[in-house]
Order: structure tokens, then C-alpha cells, then sequence
């Protein structure tokens, strides 16, 4: 069995129809229009598949092919479809469609799957819609980690809270109807495209994931005093000054703490931004990346983030503040997400079966499989990304022969782990 290509095309290149800027790229923010055309394009092909279609209250999109093991746990496959404003037209929509390309030629093979099947469909993955940290709603509501207080309090661009949004698509959000017990789920398999440049580079076709690195966010403000270039350097209260010395320093501790963690200072927005004028305000961001759960299990990365801050102040004489960027219920860094090592030797073997180059890649962005890791097992494919390994953007582009070779092997994979021996 083998996936189509020219029915992958089709559907991403419809799915992409689906913008709110036509000839800017694809932008289908959660609880839009567009998102409700997309959806009502996926649930017709769905349909053709006499799939038991059904969507839980936070919008998430399933279809299940029962299995000849009454009451078994459920191989779950799919990711989602939304999008950035003036994004592309395969992050998400590749492992969507994907994962429908592979429910259909099971349906069409007639193949006997013992355990059920779910082809799951999301809408809400992205965070841009409502702010940072406030994305994956669908996968962290199935597991029982989305909060009543995110709903409430997190906005639009509009005003409305997610809660509020929801209701305007016709949702009302239960979080206890969402929530599935993890024992009722078997499996959780995510393709994805790189977006990043490796399997492009290596002219890899399929890259395995082993684990995602955790993340954590910070923003760092240094309030110092305007003053002329002419101002004598000894009365100077100098942010961007003080800032340079945080970084150092924090750059220093993090390499202290050994390879299980990176950190940086990726962003300063400086005040006055001009020569002439001691800078008396900086801002900062700091993103954190973690390789092990000992680090953040021993390491208060808050508490080491003030400290350093309230030395820099004292240094030079001015006011620091620290802000948590985090996702609520969730730690600040969190650890790395963990994939089924058994699943990953399953799919190298399944790539060589194939044909398919293929290699461990542990890179990339937060995904829904960062979230069931810590319930279910679960596993990640990427797709290889073109132009750079853009993404986020018109460029993003895979071309649909990748996507086909990433799709047979979640194909393999699926109909490995449906049945009675797996």
C-alpha cells in the first residue's frame, strides 16, 4: 500500500485557498471563517471514508475506524490546520492531510485494523492568535491541561478572549467532556514539516524525532536614566550598559550548567535607540532550551535569572524586572518531550524497507506531540523544508513528493501499531 500524491496536492493546495489574505500567504486563525471552511472541506472528505466524524467542544475534529478488539485503546494520527497571519501552506496541513491520505487508502485497501484508528484534525495549534505560550489548545485540552482561567483571560487582536472566540464559532468549552483518559489512547503520531533546513541540506527524506527540546521564556527590563553623550560616565545609569553586563553573565552561567541546556538573549528593544543619548530603558527576551528533565528537576532557572539581574542593577545603579513568559499550569522551562523509542526504530526499519533515506533530528519548534508526550506515547516524522527551511511565511514551501514519502511511512507505522502483534 502506498499513499497518492496527486491527492495530497490537491488537498493542501485547497486547504490553502481557505485565507483571509489571498496572495499574501495563508492567514486561518483559529475560530475564523476560513477556519470553518477548511474544516467543513476536511469533514466532506472525511465523510467519503464512512468515518464516525465527531468534534469534542474545544473544536477538535475526529474520525474513528473501530477496530475487531472491543474496547481497545485508539491509534491516534493527524495534526493541524491552522495558521499565522501571512503564513504558509503546509505547517500543520502537511501531518493533516497527511494522516487523511492515510485513513483513506486504509478505508480503500479494505485493510482489518484490530485496534481502532482516530484521524485527529486541529484548529488551534498556533499561539499567535491569543498571545505567547497560549497555543496547542486542542491537544492540551485532551489531556486535561488547558485552564478555565486561559479561557477567561487570554485575548485577541479583537478583545475577545478565547472563551469568548470560541463561543462566536459555536463552541462551548467543556474541559471536563474534552479531556480523554490517556489509557484510552494507544498511540499518538504527528508528521510535520522540518521547518528548518537539515533534511533539505543532507537531501534526507524523512527525518525521525527522538525528543523536543523543552522551552522556557523570559522577558528582562533594565530601567536606567536618559542623558547626553556629553553626561560625565561616572553620573551615568546606563541600561543598555547594564544589559550587556546581564547577558554576559547569564551567558556565562548557562554554559556553567553543561550541554543539557542553551539559553540567550535573543532581542533588545533599546530606549532612546540613538547615539547621542544614554539608553535609559532595555528590554529583553530570553528563550531557554532544555535536553534533559534533570536540568530543570535542579535548576530554578527564575531564581537564577533574578539573581543575576538584581546584581546587574546593583553594578550599575539602576532597576531590573523580570516577566515569566509561560503557558499556564505548565513549568517554566519545561522538559524535553520525550518520543517512543521503539516507534523510532520501527520507522528506520520502515524507511529502509521503503527506500527512503532517513536520520534522527532533534531540533524544531513546539509541536501537539510536545503535549501528549507526558500522557501517551507518542512519535513525530518531519517532511523535509525547502527555500531555507523557512517557515511562517509565503516561502514555506515541501514539495508534495516529500510529503507522499513521509505519508507511506506513517502509513507503515499506523498499520504496524493497529495490529494484534505490535
Amino acid at each position: 500500500m502506498q499513499t497518492r500524491t496527486d491527492r495530497i496536492q490537491k488537498d493542501i493546495e485547497t486547504l490553502a485557498a481557505f485565507t483571509a489574505t489571498p496572495g499574501e500567504g495563508v492567514t486561518r486563525p483559529s475560530y475564523s471563517k476560513e477556519d470553518r471552511m477548511a474544516k467543513e472541506y476536511l469533514i466532506g472528505e472525511m465523510k467519503k471514508l464512512s468515518l464516525n466524524i465527531y468534534e469534542d467542544s474545544f473544536g477538535t475534529l475526529f474520525g474513528r475506524k473501530e477496530g475487531t478488539i472491543p474496547g481497545a485503546p485508539v491509534v491516534m494520527f493527524g495534526s493541524h490546520y491552522d495558521s499565522v497571519v501571512h503564513g504558509g501552506a503546509f505547517d500543520g496541513v502537511a501531518g493533516t492531510v497527511s494522516a487523511l491520505e492515510v485513513m483513506r487508502v486504509l478505508t480503500e485497501e479494505g485493510f482489518v485494523n484490530d485496534y481502532p484508528l482516530e484521524l485527529i484534525i486541529m484548529n488551534a495549534e498556533e499561539g499567535e492568535t491569543f498571545g505567547p505560550s497560549t497555543g496547542v489548545t486542542n491537544s492540551r485540552a485532551m489531556m486535561g491541561t488547558m485552564t478555565q482561567l486561559e479561557l477567561d483571560t487570554v485575548k485577541n487582536r479583537l478583545g475577545q478572549t478565547k472563551g469568548e472566540a470560541m463561543a462566536a464559532y459555536g463552541l462551548k468549552p467543556d474541559l471536563e467532556s474534552a479531556r480523554r483518559d490517556p489509557g484510552s489512547i494507544r498511540n499518538f503520531i504527528e508528521l510535520h514539516i522540518e521547518q528548518g533546513p537539515v533534511l533539505d541540506r543532507e537531501n534526507i527524506d524523512v527525518g525521525l524525532i527522538q525528543y523536543l527540546a523543552g522551552i522556557g521564556r523570559y522577558t528582562i527590563r533594565f530601567h536606567g536614566e536618559t542623558a547626553d553623550s556629553t553626561a560625565p560616565m561616572t553620573a551615568r545609569k546606563d541600561a543598555l550598559v547594564a544589559a550587556a553586563g546581564f547577558i554576559t553573565a547569564f551567558d556565562q552561567k548557562i554554559r556553567s550548567l553543561g550541554p543539557d541546556v542553551t539559553g540567550m538573549v535573543g532581542r533588545l528593544d533599546i530606549t532612546p535607540n540613538s547615539n547621542q543619548f544614554v539608553p535609559e530603558y532595555v528590554e529583553g527576551k530570553i528563550e531557554i532550551r532544555t535536553f534533559s528533565k534533570e536540568i530543570v528537576e535542579n535548576v530554578n532557572f527564575k531564581d537564577m535569572i533574578q539573581g543575576l539581574l538584581e546584581q546587574a542593577g546593583q553594578n550599575y545603579g539602576i532597576r531590573t524586572e523580570l516577566q515569566e513568559i509561560r503557558r499556564i499550569n505548565y513549568p517554566n522551562p519545561t522538559g524535553p518531550s520525550i518520543m517512543n523509542g521503539d516507534n523510532v526504530k520501527r520507522m528506520q526499519r520502515i524507511c529502509d524497507e521503503l527506500g527512503y533515506s532517513h536520520r534522527t533530528i532533534n531540533n524544531g519548534t513546539g509541536h501537539d506531540s510536545m503535549i501528549m508526550t507526558d500522557f501517551v506515547d507518542t512519535n513525530m516524522l518531519y517532511v523535509p523544508s525547502r527555500n531555507g527551511g523557512v517557515s511562517h511565511c509565503p516561502e514555506e514551501w515541501t514539495d508534495y513528493e516529500s510529503i507522499k514519502k513521509g505519508a507511506d511511512v506513517l502509513l507503515r507505522l499506523v498499520m504496524e501499531l493497529a495490529g494484534k502483534e505490535s
